[in-house]
C-alpha cells in the first residue's frame, strides 16, 4: 500500500511541475513505485491461500485506509 500511495503522489507531483527534469524524475519514480506496488500484490496472490481472499484483505485494507483519510483534512501534502 505504501508503494501505491507514493505511486499516486509521485503522479501529483509529475503532473503539477514545470521544471522538466523534476517532471521527468517524478514520474520516473511514480513507475517504479507502480511497479513495485503490483509486483508485491502478484507475490502476496501467487503464495496466498486464494486470489479472492488476497483481494479481499487487500479492498478490507483500502476501505481502513479511506477512513482514515476522511479526517486526515483536504489539503495536498506529500506525508499525509
Amino acid at each position: 500500500m505504501i508503494e501505491a500511495r507514493s505511486c499516486e503522489r509521485f503522479r501529483i507531483l509529475s503532473e503539477s511541475l514545470e521544471d522538466t527534469k523534476l517532471r521527468s524524475f517524478y514520474k520516473k519514480l511514480m513507475i517504479s513505485e507502480a511497479n513495485h506496488y503490483n509486483l508485491f500484490l502478484s507475490f502476496v496472490r501467487s503464495l496466498g491461500e486464494s486470489k479472492e481472499k488476497v483481494d479481499k484483505k487487500w479492498q478490507a485494507l483500502l476501505d481502513y485506509e479511506a477512513k482514515l483519510m476522511r479526517n486526515l483534512g483536504k489539503s495536498g501534502t506529500i506525508h499525509g
